[in-house]
């Protein structure tokens, strides 16, 4: 159902999210979320049974379209193992899905995810549309949402530094609905998936030693099963133009492990070409269960070792 190696639209995410819960409805329901700042719905699928949650996002910046379509396959092949009792990368997916929940939200900037693949006519608000063409930047390396907002620079936390006047902590419609997704389930940890560079980024300059040492482990388990970097602790603190992410806002208020996960190569041009969703894929298709598999052996050992 879900072909790599070829452009999707925001209609095509959001049809495929729910014909995946169609026909996985054991484990997986569809929802909204929330709104775009355009107006566009911010789909979430759940996928498994169990009480606590691993929330997994990307298409936070819209110019980042391969990450969307590898979540997609994700929810696919993870559905597919469930039901046949599969494993994928040696990991029971069935026991997984059984005593934890995966909340997917592909495409959490729409607006933006559509203005760097077709141009601005896709802002349907006449005032952002010609705010964004003030901007003056190529429709390719759209990052921003329809306000001309960076959302993963927009979420309350430490770091936070106001980009412009039209914003304040957490003023963006696609901020609030993370964060209420955030509040209104029980989650147990965070992968938010970006490009570029194959880097695992962990580290929290507002937070304690001892959790920065947690996420460390967590972050060198997915090592092992992606090959990608670990981002040093010099990179991961922020210069005033790089706080206000989702992840410092999701660590600082549960206390629970956040990694960023960036796929692709450094030098990945946008649009990145479809050819390279195979490669990322096999990369990151076992991140989510190895971090699933990780919370597990902390509950049994009392940490990771």
């Amino acid at each position: 159902m879900i072909a790599l190696s070829q452009r999707y639209t925001y209609l095509d995410i959001c049809m495929s999210l729910q014909l995946l819960a169609d026909c996985y409805s054991e484990i997986a329901v569809c929802r909204t979320a929330g709104r775009s700042q355009d107006g566009r719905r911010i789909p979430m699928l759940r996928l498994g049974l169990g009480r606590q949650n691993l929330v997994c996002t990307a298409g936070i910046h819209g110019r980042e379209a391969v990450n969307p379509v590898l979540l997609l396959k994700m929810i696919e092949e993870y559905g597919q193992a469930f039901r046949f009792q599969r494993r994928i990368a040696g990991f029971e997916v069935r026991a997984l899905l059984k005593r934890y929940a995966i909340l997917f939200l592909p495409l959490l900037n729409p607006d933006g995810y559509e203005v760097a693949r077709t141009g601005f006519s896709a802002i349907s608000n006449p005032l952002y549309r010609r705010m964004a063409r003030a901007r003056r930047i190529f429709h390719r390396d759209w990052k921003l949402n329809a306000r001309g907002v960076d959302i993963n620079r927009n979420f309350p936390s430490r770091s936070y530094v106001r980009q412009q006047l039209c914003e304040y902590p957490g003023s963006e419609l696609e901020t609030q609905t993370l964060m209420r997704v955030f509040q209104s389930y029980e989650t147990a940890g965070y992968l938010d998936f970006h490009s570029r560079g194959k880097i695992l980024y962990y580290y929290r300059n507002a937070m304690p030693h001892t959790y920065n040492q947690r996420c460390r482990r967590y972050a060198r388990q997915l090592q092992a099963l992606c090959g990608y970097a670990l981002g040093n602790r010099r990179e991961e603190q922020t210069d005033g133009s790089g706080g206000g992410n989702s992840v410092h806002f999701y660590s600082e208020n549960t206390g629970n492990p956040a990694i960023t996960v960036e796929t692709l190569g450094a030098d990945t041009e946008f649009p990145a070409p479809v050819s390279s969703q195979e490669e990322a894929y096999r990369e990151v298709r076992a991140l989510p269960l190895g971090f699933l598999e990780a919370l597990s052996a902390c509950k049994f050992t009392g940490g990771l070792v």
